[in-house]
């Protein structure tokens, strides 16, 4: 196994590199022979302590911790935003919401003046492509940038089904049309596309919705996880209208926080046997060793703590921030090498790149994650994430063990029933149940100061496009809505 400076004097500083560099200054639509190809999966809705090499203890993901064994496991990821769209635009640009201007409100599409992860493969020859299962990933929202093939995976599906291109709307309803299995099989198909062209290595991206809510697993899932959970009910109202299901044993809609998480779980299972099929073909194809392959998330979920139930975004703590991120390239990377130190998904784009060999346009604001996944000591910047329903966002800080919130809106302080500035000690308080910040003020001090200096920092999107939801196509409204994003009742709005 190469250190960071071999490997970076393999990739970068051979004459062939060298000469590319020199010629096309990062890229000229031809690729150096010996790059690697990429698969980036991500998958909706999933947080870290729910899989089994995070700690949980259901049989979740053993398909995903085997992968975590031969690769880098960073056991402390955090997302810029924990919602689709957000994160996966600072993901995929490796800049921040408040720069792309993509945040939860108001809704806009991809700014064309931002530089995709796909864009800046493609330059450096890459063929790219990408199968999307969250409509807030689709073409309308132009996350299809930088992408030579983009498949929007309920279509096909959809009129294959019912004939037609708009959806009928219900709960469970949209993963009849796009779920984990539909998404590995049009995932295969493009790998066999885009691997055909032995000079051209590919970038192949994956964004399953499983488990997003409603957790409705197929069929075969039903009986896993039995009794893993205590029954814990609480008011119907508690529960988000379209994540209710049917009680088993009594066809009502269930009040049990436990059903919910059971059937979370089996959701988790699901795409995790999907992703095995997946892993599976890439070995098929002979693509093992010279396939980088990443997996991660695009945010958490809650389920029930901080009395917030089976819904993402409005909250700033780690059950909605904290995701799985696993790298794995045999003979480039460690095996079975975990970090500790906390990252954020902005990190990911420059990190790939620089795994390349291609230089980080300016534009990219993450660090490359390679230092630590090779074990150097590096001086990392803190991590940042904004979250909340509107302005002014909710705004966390991790530093080392340390993460602090600041709730500059006072409903947000009402409904969450807490400070504006709280301190957590995510090493002893993951579940950030006690706020130390009377006892650190030194650290809640330094924290902020450098909470305010990323403001300050941090340039501001200053472009127009927006897609209101009253202007969005019938089809789009109805998977969105099917999805929960449409009407969203604000969350401070049943404590009045």
């Amino acid at each position: 196994m190469p250190d960071l400076d071999t490997l970076r004097r393999t990739l970068c500083a051979t004459p062939l590199m060298l000469a590319l560099g020199a010629l096309c200054q990062g890229g000229c639509g031809q690729a150096a022979p010996d790059r690697p190809d990429v698969l980036l999966v991500s998958v909706d809705t999933l947080r870290a302590d729910h899989v089994g090499s995070y700690g949980h203890r259901l049989d979740t993901t053993p398909n995903l911790d085997r992968l975590a064994a031969s690769g880098v496991r960073f056991d402390d990821a955090t997302v810029q935003s924990p919602k689709t769209w957000p994160s996966m635009a600072s993901m995929l640009t490796s800049t921040y919401p408040a720069t792309n201007g993509i945040r939860i409100r108001p809704r806009r599409p991809l700014p064309a003046s931002s530089l995709t992860l796909a864009e800046m493969l493609r330059e450096a020859g890459y063929r790219t492509g990408a199968v999307v299962a969250n409509v807030s990933l689709g073409r309308e929202f132009a996350f299809d940038q930088g992408f030579d093939v983009f498949v929007e995976s309920w279509i096909e599906e959809l009129v294959r089904q019912s004939g037609r291109r708009t959806f009928e709307n219900a709960p469970g309803r949209v993963k009849r049309y796009t779920n984990a299995t539909l998404v590995t099989d049009q995932g295969i198909g493009l790998l066999d596309e885009l691997s055909g062209d032995p000079t051209r290595p590919f970038f192949l991206w994956l964004h399953y919705i499983d488990p997003h809510g409603p957790y409705v697993p197929p069929r075969g899932y039903e009986a896993l996880f039995t009794d893993a959970y205590p029954r814990e009910p609480v008011p119907l109202d508690r529960i988000p209208v379209f994540q209710r299901q049917p009680d088993p044993k009594t066809g009502a809609s269930s009040q049990d926080v436990g059903f919910y998480k059971a059937q979370y779980d089996r959701e988790i299972r699901y795409w995790d046997d999907e992703l095995e099929r997946l892993l599976e073909s890439v070995d098929a194809r002979g693509l093992r060793e010279r396939t980088l392959i990443v997996v991660t998330a695009d945010h958490g979920e809650s389920l029930g703590e901080h009395d917030h139930f089976f819904r993402h975004g409005p909250v700033p703590y780690q059950t909605n921030a904290r995701v799985p991120l696993v790298l794995r390239l045999p003979g480039r990377l460690p095996s079975g090498r975990v970090v500790e130190t906390p990252v954020g998904l902005i990190d990911l784009a420059p990190t790939i790149l620089e795994l390349l060999g291609i230089e980080a346009p300016e534009s990219v604001q993450g660090t490359s994650l390679l230092p630590l996944a090779f074990g150097e000591e590096a001086s990392r910047p803190p991590v940042f994430m904004e979250s909340g329903r509107r302005e002014p966002w909710q705004l966390s800080v991790r530093r080392g063990k340390w993460k602090l919130v600041h709730l500059p809106a006072s409903e947000d302080r009402t409904w969450l029933k807490r400070r504006e500035v709280e301190l957590y000690d995510i090493a002893r308080d993951p579940g950030e149940t006690n706020d130390v910040a009377d006892l650190y003020p030194d650290v809640v001090r330094d924290l902020r100061l450098r909470l305010d200096e990323w403001l300050r920092a941090t340039p501001e999107y200053r472009g127009r496009e927006r897609t209101p939801l009253d202007s969005l196509d019938p089809r789009t409204r109805e998977m969105l809505e099917a999805l929960g994003y449409v009407d969203e009742p604000a969350p401070e709005a049943r404590e009045r």
